[in-house]
C-alpha cells in the first residue's frame, strides 16, 4: 500500500507542477528533441505500440482476462481487473479538470481532448502491470515474478514513449498516467491479494 500511495502522491506533485507550468520547458525540450530523430522504421515501431493503449484493444485483453480468471476457477481477479475501466473514467475527468493542451508536432491524428494524463498510459499500465502482478502473485521463483512485473512495467512504457514519440503527448503527460496507472494497479492487486487470504483463512462448509 506504501507504494500505491507513493505512486498517488508523485501523480499528485507533478499535477501540482504542470498546473503550474513548471514542466512546460522541458516538455518542449523534449518534443523538439524527439522530433529531430523521427525515423520510417521507429515511426512503424511506435504506432504499434501505442495501438497497445487504445481502448479497443486493452477493453479486448481486460475481457479476456476476466474470462480466463473466471474459467479458471479464480474469478476474484475480476476485483482486480475492474481497475482498467475505471481508470478511463478518471482519466477523462481529469483531462477535463486540468485542461492542459497537446502538442502541435503529431504526426498522427491528434485526438480530440486534452492532453494531461495520458489516456494511453493510463489504461495500458492499468493493464499490463495489473495483468504482471496477478501473474506473480503465483510464481513462488523470484527471477521468474521479477520477469513478469518489469515486463509489465515495460509494455506500458512503451506505449507511454510511443505517444510521445508520434508527438500526441508531452513528457509530462506519460508520466502522469505511468504514475496514476500504477498506483491503481497496485491498490487493485493488494485488494486481491486480501481477498485471496480472507477466502483461504475461511473454514471449510461441511
Amino acid at each position: 500500500m506504501k507504494l500505491s500511495i507513493g505512486l498517488m502522491l508523485a501523480f499528485a506533485a507533478l499535477s501540482v507542477a504542470v498546473s503550474a507550468g513548471w514542466t512546460a520547458s522541458l516538455d518542449q525540450t523534449v518534443i523538439m528533441e524527439t522530433a529531430g530523430h523521427r525515423t520510417p522504421l521507429l515511426n512503424a515501431v511506435a504506432i504499434n505500440f501505442t495501438a497497445l493503449g487504445t481502448a479497443p484493444v486493452i477493453c479486448l485483453f481486460a475481457s479476456l482476462a476476466a474470462l480466463y480468471a473466471v474459467g479458471s476457477g479464480r474469478a476474484r481477479i475480476v476485483l482486480a481487473l475492474l481497475w482498467t475501466p475505471l481508470s478511463f473514467f478518471i482519466d477523462n475527468g481529469l483531462k477535463l479538470f486540468f485542461q492542459h493542451p497537446r502538442p502541435t508536432e503529431a504526426i498522427i491524428a491528434v485526438p480530440d481532448s486534452f492532453s494531461f494524463p495520458s489516456g494511453h498510459a493510463v489504461a495500458a499500465s492499468a493493464l499490463y502491470i495489473t495483468l504482471a502482478l496477478v501473474a506473480a502473485q503465483r510464481e513462488r521463483r523470484k527471477g521468474p515474478r521479477r520477469l513478469l512485473v518489469w515486463s509489465g512495467v515495460l509494455i506500458a512504457v512503451l506505449v507511454a514513449w510511443s505517444r510521445v514519440y508520434l508527438g500526441v503527448h508531452y513528457l509530462s503527460d506519460v508520466v502522469g498516467g505511468l504514475l496514476l496507472g500504477g498506483a491503481g494497479s497496485v491498490a487493485a492487486t493488494l485488494v486481491l491479494s486480501r481477498s485471496d487470504n480472507d477466502q483461504e483463512a475461511r473454514p471449510p462448509v461441511l
